[in-house]
């Protein structure tokens, strides 16, 4: 836990100073700068400090709140959601890897009243819906984005 909080300062200091656009290559500006880290301590770090991956490169919540609400919305649903389905109050939607905290990050921000939360994992975004009633409506407004 002692490296942690200095790595995390670091990152959070490389993402405002430069243009970062993948774990590799925050890695490699981490050693230089004298920090260690593997693949997975990344994917966590990113994580707990809360860093999106929008329009190709790493960027700070407050960033994210900077580009007008439902066009990022419009644009990171077209740009990574690759298959949607919904089963229940459960919506699933598909991203190639590495993209789903991303989408899970805009979508929570959009507060659809129909979504009680979401869970994204590397890959997919589950969304819980509010009842069983509200899937295609859900549904509906995922397509009407992609279109």
């Amino acid at each position: 836990m002692g490296k942690r909080i200095p790595r995390h300062a670091k990152i959070l200091e490389l993402v405002r100073r430069r243009t970062v656009s993948s774990q590799q290559e925050l890695a490699h500006l981490l050693r230089r700068e004298g920090f260690r880290a593997t693949q997975s301590t990344l994917s966590r770090d990113i994580r707990e400090i809360g860093l999106v991956k929008a329009r190709g490169r790493y960027r700070l919540p407050s960033e994210m709140s900077r580009i007008p609400e439902e066009m990022s919305l419009r644009r990171t649903i077209r740009d990574l959601v690759v298959k949607s389905a919904a089963s229940g109050n459960i919506v699933m939607l598909k991203t190639p890897p590495g993209n789903a905290h991303s989408l899970g990050v805009v979508l929570d921000a959009a507060q659809w009243p129909e979504v009680l939360g979401s869970v994204a994992g590397d890959d997919t975004v589950f969304l819980l819906l509010r009842n069983l009633r509200v899937g295609r409506k859900v549904m509906s407004r995922i397509r009407g984005h992609l279109a």
